[in-house]
């Protein structure tokens, strides 16, 4: 917008804006977080949780979330629009996911999470929600909803390495956004030393004790 006001001669020129770092892509939901956030949430917001963490998708995309977008056969769920040019897409449910809009009654007027008390006739907002059971479990107030979606996005790149599958899962045009969840690979490190250290393990004449370790006394000079 400030573009287009200089280039129309609204502004003399564009002002430079810093933008504040970030926060939140280094956040992730852990299975224990995660069981805790589940166990102590209200519905809404237990299904929403759920669904974020297992799709990726944006709580705006949770909350208009209607039955007719939904392919039980192929276990997808159809986007029609969202924040983005991308936004319009198809995003895989897991198991669970699809158990748990089994158990939720199909509203009369369409919506997956239909509010009587909006305006758009369907959940637009569980923050309150979200602030009580965090509160509730002890989870730092850094930790936000939007988390779930870093974690989904985390996960997937690292168990699959398929940058393109999850652009399209996440509703991304640009690569580099996407390549923003490639966190390194310490579970690779861990297992190679692992692997490493019983390697060494099984080599014939070669026994755990103190006399191995070139700190004990008789290796020290």
């Amino acid at each position: 917008m400030l573009s287009k006001a200089t280039e129309w001669n609204i502004l003399n020129s564009c002002p430079r804006i810093k933008l504040l770092k970030e926060l939140g892509r280094d956040i992730l939901i852990d299975p224990a977080t995660e069981e805790k956030l589940l166990t102590a949430s209200p519905q809404p917001l237990h299904d929403v949780i759920l669904i974020m963490q297992d799709t990726g998708m944006r709580p705006q995309d949770v909350f208009r979330m209607r039955w007719g977008h939904l392919n039980w056969f192929k276990r997808v769920l159809f986007i029609p629009s969202g924040k983005t040019r991308n936004s319009r897409r198809y995003v895989p449910l897991s198991e669970r996911v699809i158990k748990a809009l089994q158990l939720r009654r199909a509203s009369a007027n369409g919506w997956v999470f239909p509010s009587s008390h909006s305006k758009s006739g369907h959940v637009s907002n569980v923050a309150n929600q979200w602030r009580c059971t965090r509160k509730k479990i002890g989870l730092d107030a850094a930790v936000k909803l939007y988390c779930c979606r870093h974690t989904f996005a985390t996960d997937a790149l690292e168990r699959t390495g398929n940058l393109a599958a999850l652009m399209k899962a996440l509703g991304h045009a640009d690569a580099q956004t996407a390549m923003k969840y490639q966190h390194p690979g310490l579970e690779q490190i861990r297992i190679a030393v692992d692997e490493r250290n019983r390697e060494h393990a099984e080599r014939p004449g070669f026994e755990e004790s103190p006399h191995n370790s070139p700190h004990s006394p008789e290796r020290v000079q």
